[in-house]
Parts: structure tokens; C-alpha cells; sequence
């Protein structure tokens, strides 16, 4: 079955609570992980590679010797979050497209099928939508009951 060529979504963050609650739980993981990875760090180098330092001099150390790699993690973090948010695009924005047909449909308002992005995720729930629109229109019911 050929779909017709939907266009591309002009914004990336189409449902808040939704994609709101994923990028704020994945901004805490990769707290959490980047903080455990420095962390872990500086104890490796404590126990392992100066064991006769401090505690403070080994954290110093640390900074020094890896700072690059510290950099490097926080400037991912941005591109992380982006792509995060363009995959979640990708089944928020078809649900938020359904929630609205939903609710045009309680109203008793004539609703046409749904055709999603090829890549986007529910690609059966916009069929079985678009039948139940289909048997909707075949049998009149124009107003609900």
C-alpha cells in the first residue's frame, strides 16, 4: 500500500510530558554515570597508581591527566539529548496525532485516516485506526451515541 509522502515535522518536541519525562531521565542517568566513571576514577588511581598520595593531590592529578576525557563527555551530552529527542519524535508525535483524531472523533467531527511518517513508530495502530474510520463511514454514524 502506498502512503502518500508526509513531510517532515517542523519541531522535534511535540508532547512535554512525554518526551519531557525520557530527557530528564536520561539527563540523570548520564549525571549519575559520568559522576560513578569520575569517581571510580580517582579511587582506581588512589588505591592502584599512588596509593602514598592524598586524597586531594590524587583528585588533582586527575583532573589534570583526564580532562580531556571529561570535556569530551560533557560535550556530548547535547548531542546525546538531540538524538534522543528525534527518536522520541518518532512515537510521540503519532500518538499525539492520534490523541487528536481521538478527540475530534468523540466530538462527532468527521475524521480522515491517519497516515504516520514512514519512520515513525505504530504504523499498525494507524491502520487499525484507519479501519474502524473506514467501518465508521460505511455504516453512516455520523453523530455518537
Amino acid at each position: 500500500m502506498n502512503l502518500p509522502s508526509m513531510p517532515r515535522r517542523s519541531r522535534s518536541f511535540v508532547d512535554p510530558e512525554v518526551q519531557g519525562g525520557l530527557l530528564r531521565k536520561i539527563a540523570i542517568h548520564w549525571t549519575l554515570l559520568f559522576g560513578v566513571n569520575a569517581m571510580a576514577l580517582v579511587i582506581w588511581v588512589r588505591l592502584f597508581e599512588q596509593p602514598e598520595a592524598s586524597w586531594v593531590a590524587t583528585f588533582g592529578d586527575c583532573i589534570r591527566r583526564f580532562l580531556p576525557f571529561f570535556v569530551i563527555t560533557a560535550v556530548l551530552i547535547p548531542a546525546f539529548i538531540w538524538d534522543t529527542l528525534k527518536l522520541t519524535n518518532r512515537f510521540a508525535g503519532p500518538i499525539l496525532r492520534l490523541r487528536v483524531a481521538l478527540a475530534a472523533a468523540a466530538r462527532g467531527q468527521a475524521v480522515e485516516p491517519l497516515h504516520f511518517r514512514n519512520s515513525d513508530f505504530w504504523q499498525a495502530m494507524a491502520n487499525d485506526f484507519n479501519g474502524l474510520v473506514q467501518r465508521k463511514a460505511a455504516s453512516g454514524e455520523t453523530k455518537p451515541q
